[in-house]
Order: C-alpha cells, then sequence, then structure tokens
C-alpha cells in the first residue's frame, strides 16, 4: 500500500554530484567527478532522483555511499540503489518483460546518451524496500541483478561505480524490490534452464552464498525463527531495518518478511550438510500438521476459500503464502494442485508455481502470516496464519470477535445514569449492573448516598472501613455494621471453634457472656443491638451479614462486587469426624433414631455422587448444638452439614471426606442492586431467575496495556508438579516483558513480593495497587467438586459425558482457545469459567489500568478480552525455564 505521501516522495541515499551535462562528460570531466562524488551523499526523493540524473540536469551519481569522501571500493558504506547498464542484445521493452517474467521489476529505466530508436542503450534502476550496510549483501545482489540480465555490462559492477546522467524516463514501476524477491526471480531462471544444479552452484560461488538443498541458502522467516548470530550470517529483522520502504499493493499491511542469508565459509562449499544452532526448531516446527479441518478453514479463510473456487484471482505473493501455509498440512499439496487448477489461466503459471511449491517443502518454510500477504486480511477476524485459522494451536489464542471499547468516562455517565433510575424507581427485585473494573463504582455509590438511604454490602469490613472514610470526608451521615474485635486467647479459640462447628446461635451467647468482663466485647454488642432498631438510615454492612442476618434496615440494598459466591458456602469434613460426632449426638434419647437412620444414611452414601440430604424432624435441636458444643472434639461444621442442601462423598488419599453446600437466597422483598465487574448474565439468571435485569455497560478503552502469555497455564496443579521450573519461567518472562512488577497469584506460590497479603481471592476492592505494574501469575481453578455442588445446587443433573473435564477448543467472549473444562453447552462449564474468569479478572483489576496507564502481564492459559497475546513455543518455553 502507497504511503500517504505518495510512493515518488520516497527519499533515499546517493552521492548525486551537483554539475549537469547534456552529453556523456568527458574524459577530464570524468575525473573531476570521481574526485568529488563521494563527498555529495545527498537524501532525495525518487521522483528528484529521476529528475536529476535525465534532461535537463543529467546529473551523475553513485548508489552507494562511502565512510570516507574517496570513491573506492573499500570505502563502501551503504547502498539502496542498483544499476544495470544495457548497451546492446536487449531493447527496453524486452528488458521490461524479462523483469516481468522473474519478478523483479526495475523502478525506473532511463535512456543513456548514446541510445538511439535502432540501438537501445539505457540504464536499470532497481530501489530495494531497505538500505543494505553489509558488502557481501551489496555484492549478492549485484551478482543475483546480472544473473536476471546477463547482456548488462560486467564491468559496470564494482561497489564505487559513478552512474551517468542520461536523456529520459523509458520506464516507471513505483515499486520496490526486496533482496528474497530478487533472490526468488534467480532460483526461477536458473530452473528453468537445462543444467540447473550446475548453474545454481555457479551463481551460489559468485555471489558467496552457500549452496543448501540445490539452492542458495536464503530464507523468509517469522521472526521466533530467525537463527542465532553466526560469523557467516546475514540477518535482516524487519523491525531493525534501515531507511524501511512500504510499498505492498497486495498485500494486507505494509509488512516484509524477516529473512537470513548465509554465505559460504570458504567462498564456495557443496553444503548440503549445513547446520546452524535453530535447526533442530526447524525441523520441529516444519512437521505436517495432521488431520486438518479443511471445512473450518473454508468456512474461516475468505481467500482460501475464493482462490480454490477460482474466483479470486491470486497474484505471486498470494499464492506464496498460500503454499507455505498449505504444505505443511498434511493433505495440503493435493489442495494447492486443486487452487492452480481452479482457472485456466493459471496454466501458463504451473511451471513457475511448481517450482515454487519445490523451494518450499525442500527450503521448509514455515507458514507466512496472514497480514502480510492476504488482501483480506482487514475484511476477517483472522488468526496468525491459515494453519492457526483452520486448526487452533494448543496454547495460542485467536480473536473471533474483535472487542468494542468506549471511552471511560462514557461508560462511568451510563453508570451514573443507571444507578440514578434504579435508586427512583419503587419497583423491587434484582438489578444486576455489569461495569468494568476502576471506573469508580464505589465513587458513583457514595455520590449517590448523599440524598439516599440505602444498604450497601462490601465483601469485607476493610472496604466498608474505606468507604465509612469516603463518606466522612464528605459529612455523609451513616452507620455501619461492626466488626468484631481481635480477641485474646482464650476466647479467640473458643469463637473460632464454634465457627467451625457451625454454633452461630452459641457465638452470639458466648459474646453476650463475655461482654461484662471485655469492653471491646460489649461496645461491639451495642452497636450490633442499635442496628436492629434503625430504620431507613445510609448502612454499611458486609455480603455475610446481609445474606445470612436477613436484615431489614433497608428495602434497597446495594451489593459492591458480586455476591453469588456467597450464596453457596461449600464445606468440607472427614467423614470421622462426622461418625464420632453423630456417637455423641445418639446419647440424646429423644433424637437417637434420627441420628442413627441420618449416620448410615452417609455410611452407605456411594462414593463421588452427589446426594440430597434427607428431610428430618428433629424434637430437640437446642441439644443436638449444646452436645456438638460441649464436645471439643468436635470441629467440624456439623451443625452445617444438617442444615445443608447436597452432599457428595469422596475418597481422597484413603481417608473419606464430606463435601456440602447450603444455597441461600436474597429477599424477594427488597430492591436489590448489584455492582460487579465478574459478574456472568448467564449465572446471574439461573441463580436469580429470568425477571433479573442485567445491564451490562460494556468495555473500557484501557490508559494502560494488557499482555497476556497464554502458553502454560500456571495453575495450582502444573506449579506443584514443576514449581522449579516454573517459577524460572515466570521470573523470565517477567524480565522479559514486565520488570520489577507487583506479582499477585496463589497464596501458596511464594515470590517474595512485596504485596503478599494480596492473592486469588483476596484482591476485590483492593486499590493500593492502581497505576502500578503488576503481573498475575495463574489460572485460578477450583476443586472440581465446587463447580458440582454448585450446578447441582442450581437444579442441573448431569451423566457421564457432561462431567468428565478435557483439554479441548472452546470459543468464549470472542475468543478461540484450548482449556481444559466440560463438554460443551452445559452449566458445568460456565460455572467453571464464571468462578475462575472472576478471581482472575479481579486480580487484574488491581492495576486499574482502565484509568491509569500501567501495565499488566498475565501468565494464564484462560485470555482475557481486550489482552494482547503472546504464545510461545516449546523451544523458547524450555529455554525460559532454564
Amino acid at each position: 500500500m502507497v504511503s500517504k505521501k505518495g510512493f515518488l516522495e520516497e527519499r533515499i541515499n546517493v552521492c548525486l554530484d551537483q554539475e549537469g551535462f547534456n552529453q556523456k562528460p568527458s574524459k577530464n570531466e570524468v575525473v573531476r567527478i570521481s574526485e568529488r562524488i563521494a563527498g555529495q551523499v545527498t537524501r532525495v526523493t525518487i521522483k528528484e532522483l529521476m529528475e536529476n540524473v535525465t534532461l535537463p540536469n543529467a546529473k551523475s551519481f553513485t548508489p552507494a555511499t562511502f565512510a570516507k569522501a574517496k570513491r573506492l571500493n573499500q570505502n563502501w558504506k551503504s547502498q539502496q540503489i542498483f544499476a544495470l547498464d544495457i548497451d546492446s542484445g536487449l531493447r527496453i521493452e524486452e528488458a521490461i518483460r524479462l523483469s516481468e517474467k522473474w519478478r523483479v521489476k526495475p523502478t525506473f529505466v532511463y535512456s543513456t546518451f548514446s541510445h538511439t530508436d535502432q540501438y537501445h542503450k539505457f540504464r536499470m534502476v532497481f530501489v530495494l524496500d531497505e538500505e543494505i550496510q553489509d558488502i557481501r549483501v551489496r555484492n549478492v545482489i549485484q551478482t543475483a541483478l546480472t544473473t536476471l540480465f546477463p547482456t548488462s555490462d560486467k564491468n559496470a559492477n564494482d561497489a564505487a561505480r559513478v552512474l551517468f546522467g542520461g536523456k529520459k524516463i523509458e520506464f516507471l514501476h513505483k515499486g520496490v524490490v526486496s533482496i528474497p524477491d530478487i533472490l526468488d526471480g534467480v532460483v526461477r531462471k536458473i530452473k528453468s534452464s537445462s543444467n540447473s544444479t550446475r548453474e545454481m552452484k555457479r551463481f551460489c560461488k559468485a555471489s558467496g552464498l552457500a549452496f543448501h538443498k540445490g539452492y542458495p541458502h536464503y530464507k523468509k522467516v517469522e521472526e521466533l525463527e530467525l537463527p542465532s548470530k553466526w560469523e557467516n550470517l546475514f540477518i535482516s529483522k524487519t523491525k531493525n531495518r534501515t531507511n524501511t520502504i512500504n510499498y505492498y499493493s497486495t498485500r494486507g499491511e505494509n509488512s516484509h518478511f524477516d529473512y537470513y542469508l548465509v554465505f559460504s565459509k570458504d567462498f564456495y562449499q557443496d553444503n548440503e550438510s549445513f547446520s546452524f544452532e535453530s535447526k533442530t526448531y526447524e525441523e520441529q516446527v516444519m512437521k505436517q500438521v495432521r488431520n486438518f479441518p479443511f471445512e473450518n478453514l473454508q468456512k474461516r479463510c475468505k481467500l482460501y476459500r475464493e482462490g480454490i473456487s477460482g474466483d479470486y484471482w491470486l497474484y505471486h505473493n498470494e499464492m506464496f503464502g498460500l503454499m507455505t501455509n498449505l504444505l505443511n498440512v498434511e493433505g495440503g499439496k493435493s489442495k494447492v494442485v486443486e487452487i492452480i487448477n481452479s482457472r485456466k489461466e493459471y496454466l501458463e503459471k504451473r511451471e513457475e508455481w511448481s517450482l515454487m511449491m519445490n523451494q518450499i517443502r525442500k527450503m521448509n518454510y514455515a507458514p507466512t502470516r496472514c497480514n502480510t500477504y492476504c488482501p483480506f486480511a482487514d475484511e476477517c477476524i483472522h488468526a496468525k496464519n491459515m494453519i492457526e485459522q483452520g486448526k487452533l494451536p494448543r496454547g495460542s489464542v485467536q480473536v473471533i470477535e474483535e472487542p468494542q471499547f468506549q471511552d471511560v468516562d462514557e461508560v462511568y455517565r451510563k453508570l451514573e445514569n443507571v444507578l440514578g433510575d434504579l435508586l427512583k424507581s419503587t419497583e423491587n427485585g434484582v438489578y444486576v449492573i455489569k461495569a468494568p473494573t476502576g471506573i469508580g463504582k464505589t465513587e458513583a455509590i457514595v455520590n449517590f448516598a448523599a440524598e439516599n438511604h440505602f444498604s450497601i454490602a462490601f465483601p469485607t469490613h476493610r472496604l466498608k472501613e474505606e468507604v465509612s472514610q469516603r463518606l466522612n470526608s464528605k459529612k455523609i451521615k451513616h452507620i455501619k455494621v461492626p466488626e468484631l474485635p481481635l480477641l485474646e486467647e482464650p476466647f479467640s479459640e473458643k469463637i473460632e471453634h464454634l465457627y467451625n462447628i457451625g454454633a452461630y446461635t452459641t457465638v452470639n451467647k458466648y459474646l453476650r457472656q463475655i461482654s461484662n468482663e471485655n469492653e471491646d466485647v460489649s461496645i461491639f454488642l451495642e452497636e450490633l443491638d442499635k442496628l436492629k432498631t434503625s430504620k431507613n438510615e445510609l448502612l454499611l454492612t458486609t455480603h455475610q451479614r446481609s445474606i445470612f442476618t436477613n436484615d431489614d434496615s433497608n428495602s434497597t440494598v446495594i451489593f459492591d462486587e458480586d455476591p453469588i459466591p456467597s450464596l453457596f458456602p461449600i464445606s468440607q469434613m472427614k467423614v470421622s469426624d462426622l461418625v464420632f460426632a453423630f456417637t455423641k449426638l445418639q446419647d440424646n434419647e429423644v433424637n437417637k433414631d434420627v441420628i442413627i437412620t441420618f449416620q448410615n444414611m452417609i455410611l452407605n452414601a456411594p462414593f463421588d455422587i452427589v446426594q440430597e440430604r434427607s428431610s428430618f424432624l428433629l424434637p430437640s435441636v437446642k441439644d443436638l448444638e449444646q452436645t456438638i458444643v460441649e464436645e471439643r472434639t468436635i470441629s467440624s461444621n456439623v451443625l452445617g452439614f444438617l442444615n445443608c442442601d447436597y452432599f457428595l462423598k469422596m475418597r481422597i488419599h484413603n481417608t473419606d471426606y464430606i463435601y456440602f453446600i447450603q444455597r441461600k437466597k436474597l429477599s424477594k422483598s427488597k430492591k436489590t442492586i448489584i455492582l460487579s465487574a465478574t459478574i456472568n448474565e448467564k449465572i446471574s439468571k439461573l441463580v436469580f431467575g429470568e425477571d433479573v435485569t442485567f445491564i451490562d455497560l460494556g468495555l473500557v478503552r484501557p490508559a494502560g496495556s494488557i499482555l497476556q502469555v497464554t502458553s502454560k497455564s500456571f495453575s495450582r496443579y502444573t506449579i506443584k508438579e514443576s514449581h522449579k521450573e516454573l517459577k524460572s519461567l515466570a521470573e523470565n518472562l517477567m524480565e522479559r516483558y514486565n520488570p520489577e512488577s507487583e506479582i499477585i497469584t496463589y497464596k501458596d506460590f511464594s515470590t517474595g513480593g512485596k504485596h503478599e497479603e494480596i492473592y486469588f481471592g483476596n484482591t476485590e476492592g483492593i486499590d493500593n495497587l492502581k497505576g502500578e505494574n503488576i503481573t498475575v501469575i495463574g489460572t485460578p481453578h477450583l476443586n472440581p467438586i465446587a463447580y458440582l455442588l454448585i450446578s447441582v445446587a442450581l437444579g442441573y443433573r448431569m451423566g457421564l459425558e457432561e462431567s468428565r473435564m478435557e483439554y479441548r477448543p472452546v470459543e468464549r467472549n470472542g475468543l478461540r482457545f484450548y482449556f481444559t473444562t466440560y463438554s460443551n453447552d452445559i452449566l458445568l462449564k460456565e460455572i467453571q469459567f464464571y468462578l475462575v474468569e472472576t478471581q482472575l479478572l479481579q486480580a487484574i483489576g488491581r492495576a486499574r489500568v482502565n484509568r491509569f496507564p500501567a501495565k499488566v502481564l498475565i501468565l494464564s492459559n484462560l485470555p482475557v478480552v481486550g489482552a494482547e497475546y503472546i504464545s510461545l513455543s516449546q523451544k523458547e518455553l524450555i529455554d525460559l525455564m532454564k
């Protein structure tokens, strides 16, 4: 694609003499030009160059620049223009036809002073897409061009050659050539000759390139494929090139290939066995992909679809891109043949394309990226290459639907409008507002609190206290649920024991018992008692208290963050603890029969099958709780189990456990507003009913950046299995992509960070990392038992296929990726993603990238919408784990 300023306005460096001539300079004039021209380095546009070298100016020039102001081959410094003098044996129109045949067209051609209609004498000028600063490469290019046009003057090929001006421009292409394109042309020409092997070796000897597998040793590659630096190697990376000119009218992006040239160690050698450090990797990536779903590629790739049907005319570079992809797939060669046979106009190209196919296969070309050659790259959401478009590689992410971002202030205004309308409404029910992290949800609540009375429930007492301070700073009157004070032993030990066994009623009794001798507890109880009589006052509370106490202080409650996990508390105990507790409970004759029956049901329950707890009548419930409280050896949540909805018995390492869940519900007599960045619409409707109002405010265009490496899951299990290697990998990735960043990960995955009190499960609302660069390490899976019990509590029943976890391709949130999950279209899978995404997104949100220019690095295989994804090769991962 032509840049906005126009191709002819591209600038290049030449040594341009300041004196013009209307004919070929005399010998004395030539001497003077030679002496001064090396010091006349000029940066000119291509248009200016053409005007300067033709009449009426007809100035002399050297394509090269020099390190010293003396025109000598040994002073050669750089070159972007190459020229051939044609004095006989070829007419201009024939030269152009040849250049089209070899696909190496000159940028312009001008006639020299001795040119006539009968005897054509002209100069072909080739502009490279990059400036060359390696004399070896310069010699390769000059040798290649004279090989393509053998009638050119061999005496005009030295590096310091002066080229004289001429009459006029005879041909203009408005295009540049690349070094790989020039060498491709040489290969095409030589392969079409009668003794191609001999001629190929001759060219390699003349140019200095190594001879490898029947070809000059050069290769277009992706950056990851580039070999390590070596003395006989020239590497050209797109991002490091000098004076790059982007001009590809049929490519999806103005992008060049990276490439390398391998030079012969002994000037020439038949180097069939040549190898360098990355060869093992090349052979690995070139292994053909098996079981490739061509039907998926047909649906997802317009170029392949229209290429194989013959509806689209394929240009050379597009066919090259298709071949490099399809020849890496088992059965892909037949698809290439099918494409070649799709149009009768391709008949004349069969030989050329057959040669190109053989070269791609022999030289092990990797799949070309879609955005470097595909004309439809801007029309579809494409993967890295055609292979990934059809078959997703493990550890990579394909965007199938681009996220739609909005300005942060726009989303905040939406939040204010929606929240204001809901607070004015007189309709009860559950209203869910999904709003991105860091846009100011809490600030919006505080602003509305000045003129409204409602309850605000926070996930922690710490967040409750932070908001209380904000309200005090604005002089907004409010009351708050007190936090149980820290107590010394044995009081704290006793209360912790009562909570563990589920004796919440006894906790309150015990606190009142010790309040006479503990002032802090006395104040705590007084504040609780005040809450019972408060009505229509701004109340700050917690998720737990709002859910478990049926507080009726206000008719409207706002949950800051998602309360759904708190509505499904899951507990665990050993079966032996439960049996011991039941044995003690049997001492009470009134409850004995029910307890024995219940105990037998537990002991006889099958493993790994969710059971619904039986309903029962206990004549003496108070005696049952009292018995458990008095028995100090009972430490499991027996009372919680007796109140559960479902339970599951499992054997883990020869020990039998009971997992159980109790479903809580929000009050239907209130208006409940939930503000959360991670809440899920499907789960919300299952939990709160189809009548729930769900409002998604959309995504914010971040002020910072999010980078995600998806090649490893960094799950708890994988870290436990390969702790040393994954810790080394995480450290090296941080050093590469986000050095000196703060870390959020699992509580038990020590990283030596300054904020180890912030970890998965303890990130909600934390604000002291805003604007900081952070690295989030891990995919915080829960125990699959949690997914199972929650799905059953929501009324879902599953069979063999639904409950099986596998590493499988997934399409979610506009992304395709591999993940260990359940089969498609089931609640179990939705619950899993919801719970894992919640933990991951909460951790990422601590940097507040929506408002601050911070950088977040994520090491997890669960892709986050809007991140820049990095998929590393196996070789890179191994190197980084050392």
